[in-house]
């Protein structure tokens, strides 16, 4: 008899053995009850109510008391005499602590006073670690840090000028959580002589020192105030860091949010059940409150806000424990801090409504969690703050990503570039037809005249390189790697030799599919597929010398990232493909003197003709004036002059489907395009004025005319490679200035260049009939 399927024995398969993050998370939370609950409920929740109507901060003999039980010591390293808990444990604790206590700053202020001791840690300074790190893990001291001063977080206006081998210290830093009642400060001001941030360990009984209070709408028990510094003088001793501070401080600041929020966190579930709690004795209409659908949709929503803090919060500490994470900005921790933050003003205006009149009533739990929730929101960068830095943030990764994409392909034209070159050496002599543009690469590549041997081993390795692609395409690779230039060229024309056969490496590697299969880190054995293992390792070896992969360890290999985009499929693999078989075809004409007998190998055309039609409907169609409208015009057609097989019209066809196509390289015969496409690599000044104009006569009124042309390198080299390439094509690309003057006889307007992409070397020049 079959045992009957359900749905759920497919749809929620487990992996055995795999521990989620939220058993971690509970089996830590029930440590923490274990161990530190009672302290929390028996003797720091007493008094709390008055001591924040008295506006009295805690007791520090409640951190001797966090010391002795262990609290203060549970993340810090054992070498010292701590736990060595890692940050997700200690977030866990600070959050279920929170969570307990009836002083939503207790929390808050155990983790500034550990935060302050790994400070201390982290400077090395073994002065500072024996004088405070013990105290601070007993709880007899109290640590807290003082770095901005104003909405500028780096207008520091507080400063220190070394006076022989004494730091004088002056300024003020206010809004320190813990200042009144804290005998120990890392302060963070500004060198007067480098401009540089340095940080100081400053005591309350260092004479010039000033620990002031401060009257706040909340927080009352926290001990919110300022430390004022007039002529403080200190033994070099007390320099935490002997430079860029700043580094140290934006560690703290990223490791303080995600803190603050697993503070915040607590709160917000203690609030929340006690809310529901203080509701179920409440009848009204003879019914009990939270029978109320209404009622039941508030708490739902209370619980919702808190699971998705939750779940931002968690992420955030799981993230401290990865090795790859950011030492000085973690986004995790922004976003948890601000989505913590956030929920937790949602959550105090829905209890607000709940309790009604009792959540504006001071004797009441209400009335105060809507107050330092408030406080708690400013610490660690108000609201619009992480914002702006997520932004900025956001902004400078996406600029970063695009421009080690573009690093990582221009890499591998750079190696084309050489490429080519050693293909000029071989044909000095020999061809007399490209003798100009070979000359000049030549120049440009500052290669001296080389003798008739050198000339025979360039073409004996460039005969090898080609069988080998060939052996390769037809899927016979060797055993081994042939053996490359190595040792036999000196000089420049070595480099040149060793980069052309890089390029030959990295051929080889994406045509067989070898680069592809490097998304994931794998050994050469895991991503050599149909390869011989030895010959994909030597592979290997060499791309990782050109940095198109690199090792992950383990003696795995991964794809620079800059390349991923153009393994991955789509328009920019298809793209890059036709740049590496651009390159091979033209060498290979070059070195056998044969013609290309299409305009495939030509910018523009075939294999780039996704990624331009691509960026044609995705980026340009709305803005090329009147162009989506022309195009929705019954009887509208789009015109294709690529001369290609019809590669890029069917690409057109594709991104344009409902407006037919016309795949004729003559569009004279046209009278009605609503846009006509002209590549223009290949063309002849003369020709290029005679298409432009059979294009500019069979647009309609408002039509537009694209061109791609090839954009040369700003490289001499690469600029002098890509005129040889076109002219072993039979032609050379009209310069920018010749398709500008050619649209303005054609009587067009609206002449600009819509778009270019240095690392395809492609730009597309736009205009518009009237």
């Amino acid at each position: 008899m079959t045992t009957r399927a359900h749905a759920v024995d497919i749809m929620n398969r487990g992996v055995p053995g795999h521990r989620t993050l939220d058993a971690e998370v509970g089996e830590v939370r029930r440590e923490a009850r274990e161990r530190f609950a009672r302290f929390v409920l028996e003797e720091v929740n007493p008094g709390t109510h008055f001591r924040n109507h008295t506006r009295r901060p805690l007791d520090r003999r409640l951190f001797e008391r966090a010391g002795e039980l262990g609290l203060l010591r549970f993340s810090l390293p054992e070498a010292v005499g701590g736990e060595g808990r890692d940050k997700l444990a200690w977030g866990v604790v600070v959050e279920e602590t929170a969570r307990l206590s009836r002083d939503p700053g207790f929390a808050v202020l155990l983790d500034i006073s550990v935060e302050i001791a790994e400070l201390l840690l982290s400077s090395g300074r073994r002065e500072l670690i024996d004088r405070y790190v013990p105290d601070l893990m007993a709880g007899r001291r109290f640590g807290v840090q003082g770095a901005y001063e104003n909405l500028d977080p780096y207008d520091y206006r507080s400063t220190a000028r070394l006076e022989g081998d004494v730091w004088v210290l002056n300024g003020a830093k206010r809004f320190l959580a813990g200042a009144r009642f804290a005998d120990l400060f890392l302060l963070f001001l500004r060198d007067e002589a480098s401009n540089d941030m340095l940080a100081f360990a400053v005591e309350k009984d260092d004479p010039g020192v000033t620990a002031l209070p401060m009257d706040t709408m909340g927080l009352h028990t926290m001990g919110l105030g300022q430390v004022l510094l007039h002529d403080v003088r200190l033994p070099q001793w007390r320099l935490v860091w002997r430079a860029d501070a700043l580094s140290e401080l934006n560690t703290y600041a990223r490791i303080r949010r995600t803190m603050s929020a697993c503070g915040v966190l607590g709160a917000l579930d203690g609030v929340v059940d006690s809310c529901v709690e203080a509701l179920s004795a409440r009848r009204r209409g003879g019914r009990p409150v939270l029978e109320y659908t209404n009622v039941e949709r508030t708490v739902g929503e209370m619980r919702m806000l808190l699971q998705s803090a939750r779940a931002s919060v968690h992420r955030a500490l799981d993230g401290t424990r990865s090795p790859d994470r950011d030492p000085h900005f973690d986004e995790f921790a922004t976003v948890a801090k601000h989505q913590a933050a956030d929920c937790a003003l949602r959550i105090s205006h829905l209890v607000m409504g709940l309790q009604g009149g009792e959540a504006y009533m001071s004797a009441f739990p209400w009335e105060r969690f809507t107050r330092d929730v408030l406080g708690l929101v400013s610490g660690q960068g108000s609201q619009e703050t992480l914002l702006i830095q997520l932004g900025q943030r956001s902004i400078t990764a996406l600029e970063g990503d695009r421009v080690r994409e573009e690093a990582a392909e221009r890499a591998v034209t750079v190696l084309a570039d050489q490429w080519w070159t050693l293909h000029a050496v071989a044909a000095r002599e020999e061809t007399e037809e490209y003798a100009r543009p070979v000359r000049a690469l030549l120049e440009a590549a500052r290669l001296p005249a080389t003798d008739a041997e050198a000339r025979t081993r360039v073409g004996v390795l460039l005969d090898q390189a080609h069988a080998l692609l060939a052996d390769v395409r037809a899927g016979r690779p060797p055993e081994v790697l042939p053996v490359g230039p190595e040792g036999l060229f000196e000089g420049q024309l070595g480099k040149v030799a060793a980069g052309a056969w890089r390029f030959v490496a990295c051929v080889v590697a994406y045509e067989s599919g070898l680069l592809a299969r490097l998304l994931r880190a794998r050994t050469a054995r895991e991503a050599a597929a149909d390869l011989p293992v030895a010959f994909a390792e030597e592979l290997l070896a060499l791309l990782a010398d050109t940095g198109v992969v690199r090792h992950d360890g383990d003696e795995r290999c991964v794809l620079a990232p800059g390349l991923e985009r153009v393994v991955v499929g789509g328009g920019r693999t298809l793209a890059f493909a036709a740049r590496l078989r651009r390159a091979l075809t033209g060498s290979a004409q070059l070195r056998t003197g044969a013609r290309a007998v299409a305009r495939e190998p030509v910018p523009g055309c075939g294999g780039e003709a996704a990624v331009l039609a691509d960026v044609l409907v995705g980026s340009l169609l709305g803005r090329l004036e009147g162009l989506a409208v022309a195009l929705d015009r019954p009887g509208a057609w789009v015109g294709c002059a690529a001369d290609d097989d019809g590669r890029t019209a069917a690409e057109l066809t594709r991104q344009i489907p409902f407006v037919p196509v016309l795949d004729d390289p003559d569009l004279a015969r046209a009278d009605r395009l609503a846009l006509a496409w002209l590549p223009v690599g290949g063309l002849t000044t003369d020709a290029l004025r005679k298409s432009v104009t059979s294009a500019a006569q069979a647009l309609v009124p408002g039509g537009w005319l694209v061109l791609p042309c090839p954009l040369a390198p700003k490289r001499p080299l690469g600029a002098a490679a890509l005129h040889l390439a076109l002219t072993v094509t039979d032609a050379t690309a009209p310069t920018d200035d010749e398709v500008t003057h050619a649209l303005r006889e054609a009587g067009l307007s609206h002449i600009r260049v819509a778009w270019e992409d240095r690392a395809l070397g492609l730009r597309l020049i736009a205009a518009r009939r009237p």
